[in-house]
């Protein structure tokens, strides 16, 4: 099933905020995200799922490179496809904005969001140790995972 994407915008900043803390220890703020999405290298994807914000993904370009800073899906909505529609979204407009390569960085132990990543055509580059912390007893490594885009 497709989803239709909505391009979000900084009036969005308070339920992007609160699916974040639904899905992360470390969420952020509504200012966060309002102050992410009046900055025009931002690009923040999301769908709607009867009414509600249901997922999004935000990602920042710089220097003909994007980076996807978050990805979010409500719990209830997960493994229906909708973090797979957002990236496809993100790598389609990015690569019209110019794009040439798309990064992002995982947690270790998040297996089905590096599963997801690796589908969606992403390899693993390299680690960052101990990078994530928050609500973990043992800090866990960042896996670097990128994707050329063609041009």
């Amino acid at each position: 099933m497709t989803h239709p994407v909505l391009v979000l915008r900084a009036e969005d900043a308070g339920r992007m905020s609160r699916l974040h803390m639904d899905c992360f220890a470390d969420p952020w703020s509504a200012i966060s995200f309002r102050g992410m999405l009046l900055d025009p290298a931002i690009l923040s994807l999301g769908i709607e799922l009867d009414g509600a914000l249901a997922a999004f993904a935000t990602a920042q370009t710089v220097a003909g490179e994007a980076d996807i800073l978050t990805i979010a899906t409500a719990p209830a909505h997960r493994r229906k496809g909708l973090a797979a529609t957002l990236i496809r979204a993100l790598v389609s407009r990015l690569g019209e904005r110019g794009v040439s390569r798309i990064t992002l960085d995982v947690a270790e132990d998040n297996t089905p969001a590096r599963a997801l990543y690796r589908e969606q055509g992403f390899t693993e580059d390299g680690r960052r140790p101990r990078y994530y912390t928050a609500g973990r007893d043992i800090p866990v490594d960042a896996v670097l995972m990128s994707r050329k885009l063609s041009l």
